[in-house]
């Protein structure tokens, strides 16, 4: 299947350039990182370029231009590895392509075939005056597929599903206590959504559990750990023979899922997010994920994912500071919704550089970290955890998830780009952060794929 995806910013900028409100067709085109996954290919705009009116020819019926004036790009394309995609407007929403855009699509992509031999497929997309799409992809040839589904992420997340799916009864009855909370268009969203959490132990499990009883209709799982006693106290579905047995952690959880019943299709990783290509593209072609690990080097990895591969996430960090005498000092948390293009973990100092050496030197070379242990900051220092803290944070960061598929808060969801949750002061407060201004995250790499400049597996 092919599936398309791009950033709100990208769509607010393409609409403004198609539909002026003239009334009269436009052209635009873009530039694509690529993902093939299994039976899926992810195309993800990376660059946008609105081609001037004054280098058209516009009407309300067709749009004609100039190859000439779009060549720079093709070249561009051919330098980068990057997929082309072309824009156009219909005034009149649900119109199909017509055969002089079937015309023009033949001519202009033989032409960009003949341009480019790098083995990528291209697209041809029109949007609507409401700013919806309808797409297909254009073979080497010259032959026209439709798109399975488009995404548009930002504060928002947004995907059309353009295949047929029907629910059996039996699922819909099932799930009719969350059609009454969220609306009948959450329950149907999550199902056609495949969700990867990262971390599968105290903030993972309950979000896990939440996720499959609300319907979700795929999950990948990543955790490099097995099962012990210490998890009994807040991992769902662990038995104490699973902890003497020293399961893995996402196997155990898998065949809780699996004796759920609901039919949710799981695909378990007992590795780190970082250990292989496989996990990677797993994970980059999930619709949304959840960072739910401690380690500053699995976060950042996702940071990179949801930046070069569109791929929104919600990180949850929990921590418990004890007194040294047997209790609690605070309690306190945070929740941040990292969509691309916004403030990165680094930003944002969830996580840090330091931290990240240390962890990637505790992975790959274990004796060396352990005589360099008296360089780091609080290592090998566990932090308690409990279930009930576990899941406020996990469920607050479950609901974050919902309102962006569905809005349902009266305030806009941008208002919550953080949440900050302190429970022994009993209060809960939110933050608007903005767009990144990290070296690690620029715009010239968003959406980039596997053409981006970044190692992301070891």
């Amino acid at each position: 299947m092919f599936r398309f995806r791009m950033t709100e910013k990208q769509h607010s900028k393409l609409k403004s350039h198609l539909h002026n409100g003239d009334g009269l067709e436009a052209v635009a085109f873009g530039l694509c990182g690529t993902l093939n996954h299994n039976d899926d290919n992810f195309l993800m705009l990376n660059k946008v370029f609105l081609l001037p009116y004054k280098d058209c020819e516009r009407a309300v019926e067709y749009v004609n231009w100039k190859f000439s004036d779009i060549e720079h790009l093709i070249d561009e394309a051919k330098d980068q590895n990057l997929s082309v995609v072309k824009f156009h407007s219909h005034p009149f929403g649900n119109s199909d392509f017509s055969d002089l855009d079937d015309d023009s699509d033949t001519r202009f992509f033989e032409s960009v075939y003949n341009w480019l031999d790098n083995g990528l497929l291209h697209s041809s997309l029109i949007m609507y005056s409401d700013g919806s799409f309808k797409g297909r992809i254009v073979s080497p040839e010259l032959d026209f597929k439709p798109l399975a589904s488009m995404s548009i992420i930002g504060d928002k997340f947004s995907k059309t599903d353009y295949t047929n799916n029907s629910f059996d009864t039996e699922y819909i009855s099932m799930m009719d206590r969350n059609k009454q909370a969220f609306g009948e268009e959450t329950v149907y969203r999550l199902k056609n959504m495949k969700v990867a959490v990262i971390g599968c132990s105290g903030t993972g499990s309950p979000t896990i559990e939440q996720l499959v009883r609300l319907g979700a209709g795929e999950l990948v799982l990543v955790d490099p750990d097995v099962g012990d006693v210490v998890n009994l106290n807040r991992i769902l579905g662990l038995t104490l023979r699973d902890a003497k047995l020293k399961k893995s952690k996402v196997g155990i959880i898998k065949a809780h899922i699996d004796e759920i019943g609901l039919g949710t299709k799981v695909i378990a990783f007992n590795s780190y997010l970082q250990s292989s290509k496989e996990v990677i593209n797993e994970v980059a072609s999930s619709d949304f994920a959840f960072g739910c690990t401690d380690s500053s080097e699995g976060r950042h990895a996702m940071n990179l994912i949801g930046h070069y591969y569109l791929v929104p996430f919600i990180d949850i960090g929990v921590k418990l500071n004890a007194d040294g005498v047997g209790g609690i000092d605070s309690i306190a948390g945070n929740i941040h919704y990292v969509f691309p293009g916004s403030k990165s973990l680094l930003e944002r100092k969830v996580i840090s550089p330091a931290r990240m050496e240390e962890e990637e030197l505790k992975r790959t070379s274990p004796e060396e970290y352990e005589d360099r242990q008296a360089y780091f900051e609080n290592a090998n220092v566990v932090s308690p955890a409990v279930i009930s803290v576990n899941m406020v944070h996990s469920s607050l960061a479950v609901l974050e998830m919902l309102d962006r598929i569905h809005p349902f808060r009266f305030n806009d969801p941008s208002e919550y780009e953080v949440t900050r949750v302190d429970i022994t002061d009993w209060s809960i407060e939110e933050e608007k952060l903005g767009f990144t201004e990290s070296k690690f995250f620029p715009e010239t790499n968003l959406g980039s794929g596997v053409n981006g400049d970044v190692q992301l597996y070891d």
